[in-house]
């Protein structure tokens, strides 16, 4: 899945999981601190390592017959109604310090 920075656009795909042969690739150390794997075939970046996030990322070409959503966002809706609706009762609350 990929997102885009504001979360409303994602596009889906899968790939199936395979054995990735360590010695296939070279790895070395950004200047971030992750490790990034190299296809020794073609010098593609592969993979990325975040020791600190413990994140491991496989980098794959997007198919262009992915599934993509773009999610639109909702109108704001007006808290009196949410608490009516909820049928709010002055009960639920007490008051046990008022500032001032």
């Amino acid at each position: 899945m990929i997102k885009s920075n504001d979360l409303k656009k994602i596009a889906v795909f899968e790939f199936e999981t395979i054995r990735y042969e360590p010695e296939l690739f070279s790895w070395l150390w950004n200047n971030h601190g992750n490790l990034e794997g190299y296809s020794k075939q073609d010098s593609s970046h592969r993979f990325t390592w975040q020791p600190h996030g413990s994140q491991f990322t496989i980098l794959e070409e997007v198919p262009s017959d992915c599934l993509c959503l773009q999610i639109k966002s909702p109108s704001k809706i007006d808290k009196n109604i949410v608490i009516e609706n909820l049928g709010f009762d002055d009960k639920w609350v007490t008051i046990i310090k008022k500032n001032g």
